[in-house]
């Protein structure tokens, strides 16, 4: 403890003297408790996607609409000014308004592409095993060409 501080110390309560000693504090770890959040339902990712899609466009239309009210005031100062700065912020502006239409139809593509990952998870495939001759197959895949195809036995031509 520096003497010369020692009144400014005592007064303030903040120092502490060689008969006033405080015990020095132990820190004790805290044990981590793990929790496991039961799985999520289908119904209520559902509910959750479409509470956030409209939270988000509601959020993004409201930021266009006070765009173009904001927009509208800036270009009217700077055509009133003239100013070279006022046209800038004015191009910012549009630039900005145009990214946030941007986004709101990305935002469409992204929930469609969402619905459709959900819907498109279960592809079963089975496999199917023809046997017979590969004429017998032609004729039951084009059967309007086979019955007008003409077969050559000997030397008669029959229509089948």
């Amino acid at each position: 403890m520096n003497e010369e501080f020692a009144h400014i110390e005592s007064v303030l309560g903040v120092g502490a003297t060689a008969d006033q000693a405080e015990p020095p504090v132990v820190c004790l770890p805290i044990p981590v408790v793990r929790i496991e959040s039961p799985p999520l339902s289908e119904e209520y990712l559902a509910r959750d996607l479409k509470h956030d899609y409209e939270t988000v466009r509601k959020n993004l239309r409201e930021l266009v609409e006070m765009g173009k009210n904001a927009l509208d005031g800036v270009l009217a100062v700077a055509q009133e000014g003239d100013s070279p700065r006022a046209y800038e912020v004015a191009a910012q502006m549009i630039k900005t308004l145009s990214d946030t239409n941007k986004d709101l139809l990305e935002m469409h593509g992204r929930i469609n592409t969402i619905r459709k990952t959900e819907t498109t998870t279960n592809n079963t495939t089975n496999n199917s095993i023809y046997v017979g001759s590969t004429r017998d197959l032609q004729d039951i895949i084009n059967s309007a060409r086979s019955t007008q195809k003409v077969f050559v036995d000997e030397d008669e031509t029959k229509s089948v």
